[in-house]
């Protein structure tokens, strides 16, 4: 008996093989020697084989295969995570050999998005990428890739605890509108916000930065009015009609996303308001562009979907070749005004 010894694979495997054969010359097993030295050899590879994960695989996954990563998204109506999945399967289209993406839409409903992830790791996926309905709520997901050893990367929307987060600063995306705003009014003024739904990262953080840097640098701007547009164009619409129609004073309508500042903008439009007031949004949407080229809105905060894209996925592939990427991989906000608009245009026709 061997007790306190480490064997290692070779000698088990060599142990294995010489049984196989002796077993077979006794037994009479097999119909020619070289089928008994085939087996053994057999037994040999398989013990000498490389385990999966271990970073000894191909260029995708194990065994030269591509790699399976799952893509599961808030909901599909997002648009900015419509572009980011665009630039997704670019990449993927141009990296057959070491990646295949499935993609799932949550359809905005968590509860949802936890079974997906439960179900893809089921199917044995090797990384998830996941924009969180709700950050508050991911900690199921987070328990089950845990438990599963399945990497999780967050994109877009940051949630504890997951292995890595691919994104921007909201912050810095309201602090850009903030001081853009106060310039372009001469530090006076009244400013209303349209929140995209209440609570979520995105839409504390962002705000949270626009009321803390118009208190700090333009403590003669006063945030008036504010309520939520749900992160939707026609939600946007109607909040801002209503806020028109009431005859509130409103000198800037900051939105936290694009959608949101196209529904704003045709509000204003409508109501006779346009050289009154200003409107600005987030991300950088084509329409977002498209709007501050043709003098509608007044700036957008620019986020590169693209870049954003491919650092996740790449974040995914070195996880599973058993490396460690950056906890954080931040992608900059850039503002985007009539100044320099010319620079984004490549991005207008997404």
């Amino acid at each position: 008996m061997l007790k306190g010894r480490i064997v290692s694979g070779k000698i088990v495997s060599i142990l294995l093989a010489a049984t196989m054969m002796a077993g077979c010359i006794l037994t009479g097993c097999g119909s020619a020697e070289s089928g008994s030295l085939e087996a053994a050899d057999k037994v040999a590879e398989t013990a000498n084989a490389p385990a999966a994960g271990n970073g000894e695989e191909g260029p995708g996954g194990t065994s030269g295969e591509p790699a399976e990563v799952s893509v599961i998204i808030e909901t599909f109506d997002n648009t900015f995570a419509s572009f980011v999945m665009n630039a997704m399967k670019k990449y993927e289209e141009e990296h057959k050999d070491k990646i295949h993406i499935t993609y799932l839409d949550s359809k905005q409903d968590a509860n949802t998005q936890i079974s997906q992830v439960e179900n893809q790791i089921l199917n044995g996926t090797q990384a998830i990428i996941c924009l969180a309905v709700d950050a508050k709520q991911s900690e199921p997901i987070v328990r089950a890739c845990k438990e599963a050893g399945v990497p999780l990367i967050a994109f877009n929307r940051i949630f504890e605890n997951c292995d890595s987060f691919v994104g921007a600063d909201g912050a810095v995306a309201g602090s850009l509108l903030a001081r853009f705003t106060g310039e372009k009014t001469g530090g006076k003024g009244n400013v209303a916000i349209v929140n995209g739904i209440m609570g979520q990262e995105n839409q504390f953080i962002r705000r949270d930065a626009i009321v803390e840097t118009l208190g700090e640098m333009y403590p003669d701007m006063q945030v008036v009015i504010e309520g939520a547009g749900d992160w939707k164009r026609d939600k946007a619409l109607q909040l801002v009609e209503t806020w028109l129609q009431s005859g509130t004073d409103i000198d800037a309508i900051l939105c936290l996303n694009d959608d949101m500042a196209m529904g704003t903008q045709l509000a204003v439009e409508q109501a006779g308001k346009s050289d009154d007031i200003i409107v600005c949004g987030v991300n950088g949407d084509p329409d977002g562009i498209n709007a501050v080229r043709d003098g509608k809105i007044a700036a957008t905060v620019f986020q590169n979907p693209d870049r954003q894209a491919e650092e996740a996925l790449e974040a995914a592939l070195q996880y599973i070749h058993g490396e460690k990427p950056e906890s954080k991989i931040m992608i900059p906000f850039e503002l985007v005004t009539a100044d320099n608009v010319d620079d984004y245009v490549q991005y207008s026709q997404k």
